[in-house]
């Protein structure tokens, strides 16, 4: 996985440490409490349009199949049409974990789409109303890393709620340009995560996540965008 990709599933492998002495103001603090935890037996499946480099790989999702055989590509029908940033992902997708995953550690599809404590815990302090449903808070993705701890004090996020009370849409992002380090500079860092409601379901579920990271670093700018629908989702859990 590349150093742009990474950083733009930060969100998703990241597990978050929370102070026990926060406090959320209402209905925040409801809809933060909506999570679930997808048992280990449970069975996940969904369609998944993955864009990047203006190409788009569509690919169906069985939990219920052994982890390396749980995906089948949808389109294109050829994974050697796909551009380099997609048949990397694509690899990834389909290469079985060699070893258990360290604790917090996710994958989309064996993580599940539920809104899960990881999820509400990236909203960890400095929480401010901005009306109409919409907080701004500080962000934390990874305390236990000094290079997350680095980047994250560069970080604001945004969250709004649905009108059912639930939590609607996460927006983590760099109000301005920061280095990192001393071989790089972020010019832009954007991840937005949507959530919504499935009737059956115990708790909201992923829809969509996009990012949008562009990186300089060794004299050369690069800029990597891409997004994530999950579509035909079902659960089934023993």
């Amino acid at each position: 996985m590349t150093i742009l990709q990474a950083a733009a599933m930060a969100a998703l492998m990241a597990s978050a440490v929370h102070a026990d002495n926060l406090s959320y103001p209402e209905p925040l603090a409801d809809a933060l409490a909506m999570t679930y935890e997808t048992p280990e037996d449970a069975h996940w499946r969904f369609v998944v349009d993955i864009t990047a480099a203006d190409q788009t790989l569509s690919a169906r999702f069985d939990g219920s199949r052994p982890d390396g055989e749980d995906w089948t590509l949808i389109s294109p029908t050829d994974p050697a049409t796909l551009n380099d940033e997609l048949s990397e992902i694509w690899v990834d997708m389909n290469t079985p974990n060699e070893a258990e995953p360290a604790e917090g550690d996710s994958s989309i599809g064996r993580g599940g789409l539920f809104f899960d404590a990881e999820s509400a815990l990236m909203v960890d302090g400095e929480v401010r109303p901005l009306g109409s449903g919409r907080y701004a808070f500080a962000p934390n993705l990874d305390p236990g890393s000094d290079e997350d701890d680095l980047m994250q004090e560069h970080l604001s996020g945004e969250l709004s709620l649905a009108d059912a009370g639930h939590v609607g849409e996460i927006r983590i992002f760099a109000p301005e340009s920061f280095k990192p380090n001393a071989a790089a500079r972020i010019h832009t860092f954007e991840m937005v995560m949507t959530f919504d409601r499935q009737d059956g379901l115990p708790a909201p579920i992923m829809t969509s996540l996009s990012t949008h990271v562009e990186v300089s670093a060794l004299f050369q700018r690069h800029q990597q965008r891409m997004a994530m629908r999950f579509s035909d989702v079902e659960y089934v859990e023993p």
